[in-house]
């Protein structure tokens, strides 16, 4: 009976120390939490109930700016949203969110990932879930997420870093303590971050500034060749969670409308059978009762998207959040005052036709001795006749050389005998344009290849 009684003692000490442990090693390994951590702290503190919520991922904390949605619309709005989490991330963190507030709108952003993703990152879970208040809701979100079998890294946080020196432990130990940190948010600490240019503003909103060294897309020498998003892809647990999200909000009074935010051009036009997904979003919103617009297609009376409004190949910098914020606004007193929103959209056709550009372009090519073969291609309207001209840059010389001016054929043979090191580039623009701004090029070196 003695030693039955010591085991069950030695077990209990041993799960307790091993708690201890976890714990430490999650407070020295663990970075201190980013964004997520404020995110969640100022929904908890802000003692003003939220009129509209944006939730969903980093198209929304990203590409709409809530600072200009109080100003155009007369309201408290938040955005509520956490880089890379899926729908059952989103039905957890807007559990939470009910128990605080009572907003009259939830607008959730979404893109084809939503539906097709087969699991929420770990990390993903982490980022939120250690900062829940609710031990209950935390708990579901646990079991609801590890579907994927990956209980112990949602378990034990420190498992997914890698120290790279002793003295990140000290500087992330330290860090913890920092009032800034553990007292956020104190009065005027929100405030203070509006007119932040680059990183965390305040209101879950994350700037990034146009200026800064990635904060405008640089839309040349991408090389993006057609895809597909499959139906078939679409995982059926992301539309039960979806379900969940709007009974959640019927259950609280709560609209909710989901919102494809503008991506680049090339980003539509890439793929094949966009318009089919899309119209397949579109019915499993209609099947759940639920508003769904697809800003891609919103005509440019209300918005057009613009290279320098991109900070990458999905999200908006500064500027292009501001543009759309303001534009979302108007959008959303349009839909309030009774307004016919379908009119606001452009059709399949209509879309297509209305791109009177090169969105991107590049080449491929193969060799035989000194004889290069290119055949360029591009993305553009449904109405764009393209026209290509292909550009020597002389690695040697640094001198341009145009060895075939604009044609709208794709296909070109040259003869590279008589340079060593060069690139070749191809511009490509509408037939007639003579807008340079709406020329795009592609550069590749190709004379390593030739040279072996």
């Amino acid at each position: 009976m003695r030693n039955f009684k010591y085991k069950w003692f030695s077990g209990i000490i041993f799960i307790m120390i091993f708690i201890i442990l976890s714990y430490g090693f999650a407070f020295v390994l663990v970075p201190k939490g980013n964004y997520s951590r404020m995110t969640m702290r100022e929904m908890y503190s802000d003692k003003k109930d939220f009129d509209l919520v944006f939730a969903g991922a980093s198209l929304s904390n990203r590409d709409i700016n809530p600072y200009i949605m109080d100003k155009e619309l007369g309201e408290n709005t938040f955005n509520y949203a956490f880089s890379q989490q899926m729908f059952v991330g989103t039905y957890y963190s807007l559990k939470e969110l009910f128990a605080y507030h009572k907003p009259k709108l939830i607008v959730l952003t979404v893109d084809p990932d939503n539906f097709t993703s087969k699991e929420e990152k770990p990390i993903v879970f982490l980022s939120v879930s250690l900062y829940m208040k609710s031990f209950l809701n935390k708990l579901e979100y646990y079991f609801a997420s590890s579907q994927d079998g990956s209980y112990l890294d949602r378990l034990f946080p420190w498992r997914g870093y890698d120290v790279k020196s002793p003295l990140d432990v000290v500087n992330n130990i330290y860090g913890k303590f920092d009032s800034f940190y553990t007292d956020y948010p104190k009065p005027g600490q929100v405030e203070a971050m509006e007119n932040n240019k680059n990183g965390y503003a305040g209101k879950g909103f994350n700037k990034v500034d146009p200026s800064s060294e990635k904060g405008t897309l640089n839309c040349d020498n991408l090389k993006l060749p057609p895809s597909n998003k499959n139906i078939g892809d679409i995982n059926s647990k992301n539309i039960e969670y979806l379900k969940k999200i709007s009974q959640l909000c019927k259950e609280n009074n709560c609209e909710l409308i989901l919102l494809s935010t503008p991506f680049p051009t090339f980003q539509i036009l890439r793929v094949k059978n966009y318009f089919e997904f899309d119209n397949k979003v579109a019915e499993i919103a209609r099947g759940l009762n639920i508003e769904y617009y697809n800003y891609n297609l919103i005509k440019p009376e209300l918005f057009k998207i613009k290279n320098d409004y991109l900070s990458d190949t999905e999200h908006l910098n500064t500027k292009g959040a501001e543009v759309f914020s303001k534009s979302l606004a108007a959008f959303l007193k349009k839909r309030q005052n009774g307004d016919d929103m379908n009119k606001y959209f452009y059709t399949q056709d209509e879309y297509y036709a209305s791109i009177d550009y090169v969105s991107s372009a590049w080449f491929n090519w193969k060799k035989s001795d000194s004889t290069i073969t290119l055949k360029a291609d591009s993305l553009h309207g449904s109405k764009v006749i393209p026209e290509y001209q292909f550009v020597l840059l002389d690695s040697e010389t640094g001198q341009e050389h145009i060895i075939r001016d604009y044609d709208k054929s794709p296909d070109f043979v040259f003869d590279s005998k008589s340079y060593k090191k060069f690139k070749i580039r191809v511009n490509a623009r509408a037939k007639g344009s003579k807008n340079n701004e709406e020329i795009r090029h592609y550069d590749e070196d190709v004379s390593k290849t030739i040279a072996n």
